[in-house]
Order: structure tokens, then C-alpha cells, then sequence
């Protein structure tokens, strides 16, 4: 209804809007993609977590609220945290005791009876070497899936069960899922992501298989092998190159690398060519577009506020070879995006609903997050591949017409990023954000007051409405919060944010 009272001008701004939303890595906004499948993540949600939620929700956050977290950032920087914490507690609902997945069993003697005579009859039947999938699956599948069901800790069975999906059986997408959500119950271990690597380089995904990667590396710094993955992911990202130039029979990217690098804006450049410049340089491109088209914020001491924060969370992030940039649209919805590259904006109407440093630090890792895992970077590449995104950008840079802008947006519109993908920009983030020794509920206060916007305004509720429940995010964020041991009583900044966006607050 709004459409109508915008100017040429503005109706192009609006599709970019949308664009801007669907590149989003998961804007906050985004309701976590945490369904209702029968993980056992979800099965550890007790009633008590969901009071605990409710509360939150219930928070006045204009109230007593920050007045409280100003006072106990005070005592936080004269190093008296035992005092800085009795005060958060005071405002703070504690989070009750979560679950904690099961220990990984050491080895197949630590198994029940019952268990024990699954994986020894799946083996013995394997050494068999069946080719039949009647046999296979009698003798070898259903033993493995009952071995599963009954001892989850036993990390070997999840992936021989795995390996009968996709290699014995060729259910290839049966296999990967087994192995993911393994993934999801044991993310620390090297086995599962070999696993899972595998998998998606046999499957042709080495972007994936480099995500997967960098992922653990980013996520488990102290781990002994995360440098020997990290380099994996840049040989799985050089594969994925290659892998799109033979695809879009791009020949060479020299001319499209030289216009990037001289700022030649008005060439014409097809998307493939764009995403073929690298992440940093496609990432700049589309940035530079988007600037020149949105209302941004001018001001140097809010810019640089911003700037500073991020720029020292990218820090902890690991992934040095990208020039990260902050910037604020003027653009009154609740929102936060990142382009690939680490170029991260985010709306003064999310500004609107943040009340300390530790909130915009939470909203700022969770995007970086998504930046540094590629995750808008192969939502593109993704549409490329299909060959329907080819040349759709084609006039996007310095063009004056919408005709690329609406392309794009019937292309991207109904994507959104995947349950893995919100999860693993919530676990890196967070990590990022208790690293950075901000209170680690950052992002999770976020999401209590969004939720309160979908009651109370028509505007979020119809923004809101095609993703999931955020209770459920906020569910998964308390247990993320504990079972990793992330300070929710540190500091918040709440006097730092407010004197620099006094108009927001």
C-alpha cells in the first residue's frame, strides 16, 4: 500500500531493499530457521527453558533495565566483576541448567550389551562385502540404525550409518543428512567433518566442503588441525572457482579483476564475472552499488563508533584477507545484512532497538559471521550456477534503472538461508562476541525485543511472519550460551551507546 506513494525513484530503492533483505546473512531479523524437526537439540527444550524465554520477552526493556547494566559496567571497569554481575542479576533472569549433549563414548567396549551386538553384526556383515541392497540394508542398515537409537554417543555408529546411506546404498542425500546432523551433536569432532567433507566433494560442493572447513577452524581456533583446515577451505574455494568458470564458460577474469581493481564502475560485468573477481572484490563491487542507491548515514563520530566495534570483532573472526567495512542505512525496518567480503550494514531502525554496545556487537558478529562463512557469497553463486543468474547484474553497476534490480529479486526472493547456515553464524558469532568480553547475550536481547516488535507493530508483524519462531532462536542461543560457558554478565556498554546514538535509544 506504500508502493503507490513512492516516486520512480523510490520504487527502485525498494526492490534494492528487497535484494539488500534477501542477501541478508540471516539479518537478525530472521527468525531462527530452527524447526521443529526431531533433532535431539530440540528434544533437549525443556518447559523451564521456554519460561525462561518468556521471561525475557516479558522484560520492560525501557524500565530499570539499562539504567541497572550502566551501573554494573561501572563497577565491570574498575575490574569489580563479582559486583557488576550481582547487579546484572538483578534485571537479568538466569538461565536454568540446559542438557549438555552426551559425552562421546572412547570406544565400542564402552557399549551397552545390546548396542555392542548391533555394530558387531553390522561389521561382520560388511566384511562380507554384500552388493544386494536387501542384504545390505537387513544386515547392515537397520543394525546401524538401531545402534544409533540406542547409544547417539557412540560417534562411529552415526558414521558408518552414514557411509551405507551414500556409498553402499547411494542414497547420497540420505548420507549427508545422517552425517549433518552428527555434525549438529558433535560439531568439535575431526572425524564427523572429514566425514562431511568427503561427502561434499563427492557430491561436487567443494564451496560447501570450504565452508564445512572454515567453519570448524574459525570455530575451534585452539584445535591442532584448524590451521591444516583452513588451508583445505582455500583449496576447496580455488576448486569452486574453477569449478564455476567451466560452468559459465567464463575463459578468462583478467578484464573483469582489472575493472575492479581500477574502479571502472561503468563496465558491464555478468554476475559470474563478478563472483570470479573473489569474495573481497565482488563483495566491493555490489557494496559500491548499493551505497550510491541508499540513504546513508553520514555522521563520522556514529560511523566510527561502528567501525571501531566491528572492526576489532573481525578481528576474532580469522578470516584476515577481507577489508571489512561498517556503514548505516537510513531505512527504518529493524535489519542488519552483510554482503561477501565483509561488507556489513545495518539499518537505523535496528539501531532504533538497540540500547548498548553489547547488542550492536552481537547483531554486528552474527553478520560478520555469515560473511566470513561465505554464506551470501554462495547464495549468489548459487543462482549463477543455475545459468538463470547470468548477466542479471550485467547494468547493475552504475546503472540508473531498476530492470537488473527487479531481476535479481525474482530470482533470490523466495530463498532464505538454511537452519545450518543461522546456526553456524550464531555459534561463531557468539564465540566472537564473549571473546570480544562483551555479555554474551547480546544477540539474544535482540531477539527478545523483536519479538515484542511483532506484537506491537502491523509493519514487523507482516515483515516477520514468513520465518520461524524466534523463541525457538532464543531457546537454542541460552543453551549455546551455557554449554559453551559464555559470560552473560560482562560488559555492556550501555553509557558508550547511548551518548553516541542519543536520537536511537
Amino acid at each position: 500500500k506504500y508502493l503507490s506513494l513512492l516516486a520512480r525513484k523510490q520504487l527502485f530503492l525498494v526492490f534494492l531493499t528487497f535484494l539488500l533483505v534477501l542477501f541478508d546473512n540471516s539479518a537478525v531479523i530472521s527468525k531462527s530457521v530452527i524447526s521443529t524437526e526431531q533433532t535431539r537439540q530440540d528434544q533437549l527444550h525443556s518447559e523451564e527453558t521456554y519460561q525462561v524465554s518468556q521471561n525475557f520477552l516479558d522484560i520492560n526493556f525501557g524500565g530499570n533495565y539499562y539504567p541497572k547494566l550502566a551501573e554494573a559496567d561501572r563497577f565491570y571497569k574498575q575490574g569489580n566483576l563479582v559486583k557488576a554481575r550481582e547487579i546484572q542479576r538483578q534485571v537479568k533472569p538466569d538461565f536454568p541448567p540446559t542438557s549438555q549433549p552426551p559425552i562421546p563414548l572412547a570406544g565400542e567396549e564402552e557399549l551397552s550389551p545390546v548396542a555392542k551386538e548391533y555394530w558387531l553384526a553390522a561389521n561382520q556383515a560388511l566384511a562380507q562385502e554384500p552388493d544386494e541392497k536387501k542384504i545390505i540394508k537387513k544386515e547392515i542398515l537397520n543394525p546401524l540404525q538401531n545402534l544409533v537409537d540406542e547409544s547417539p554417543q557412540f560417534v562411529p555408529g552415526h558414521i558408518l550409518l552414514a557411509d551405507t546411506y551414500f556409498n553402499l546404498l547411494s542414497k547420497e542425500k540420505k548420507g549427508l543428512s545422517v552425517i549433518e546432523k552428527a555434525s549438529e551433536l558433535y560439531p568439535d569432532r575431526e572425524d564427523v567433518l572429514d566425514k562431511r567433507i568427503e561427502f561434499l566433494l563427492s557430491e561436487g560442493k567443494p564451496l560447501e566442503a570450504s565452508i564445512a572447513a572454515r567453519e570448524f577452524a574459525y570455530t575451534y581456533p585452539g584445535n591442532p588441525k584448524s590451521s591444516d583446515y583452513t588451508k583445505a577451505a582455500d583449496q576447496y574455494y580455488e576448486q569452486y572457482q574453477d569449478k564455476l568458470q567451466a560452468r559459465l564458460g567464463i575463459t578468462t577474469v583478467v578484464g573483469a579483476g582489472g575493472q575492479v581493481a581500477t574502479g571502472n564502475q561503468n563496465a558491464a560485468l555478468s554476475l559470474g564475472e563478478i563472483l570470479l573477481t573473489g569474495e573481497s572484490n565482488a563483495g566491493q563491487l555490489i557494496s559500491d552499488s548499493y551505497k550510491s542507491q541508499l540513504k546513508m548515514v553520514s555522521n563520522q563520530d556514529q560511523l566510527q563508533y561502528v567501525n571501531n566495534i566491528g572492526q576489532e570483532l573481525a578481528k576474532l573472526m580469522g578470516r584476515d584477507e577481507f577489508t571489512y567495512e561498517f556503514n548505516i542505512v537510513v531505512d527504518p525496518t529493524p535489519n542488519a545484512f552483510a554482503l561477501p567480503g565483509g561488507k556489513i550494514f545495518i539499518h537505523t531502525g535496528m539501531l532504533n532497538i538497540i540500547d548498548s554496545e553489547a547488542e550492536l556487537a552481537g547483531v554486528l558478529s552474527h553478520e560478520i559471521a555469515h560473511s566470513v562463512l561465505s554464506h551470501g557469497y554462495k547464495k549468489i553463486a548459487d543462482s549463477a550456477l543455475t545459468n538463470t543468474g547470468v548477466g542479471i547484474l550485467s547494468n547493475l553497476l552504475g546503472s540508473n534503472t531498476g530492470t537488473s534490480l527487479l531481476q535479481v529479486g525474482e530470482i533470490l526472493l523466495n530463498q532464505k538461508f538454511s537452519r545450518d547456515k543461522e546456526k553456524q553464524a550464531d555459534i561463531l558469532g557468539l564465540r566472537v562476541l564473549a571473546a570480544a568480553d562483551y555479555s554474551a547475550d547480546g544477540l539474544y536481547n535482540i531477539m527478545a525485543k523483536l519479538e515484542q516488535l511483532e506484537d506491537s507493530s502491523n509493519f514487523a508483524q507482516s515483515l516477520l511472519s514468513s520465518h520461524p519462531d524466534s523463541e525457538n532462536r532464543m531457546r537454542y542461543i541460552e543453551e549455546l550460551i551455557q554449554n559453551k560457558g559464555y559470560n552473560r554478565h560482562a560488559f555492556e556498554g550501555v553509557e558508550e551507546y547511548q551518548a553516541t546514538f542519543p536520537g536511537y535509544s
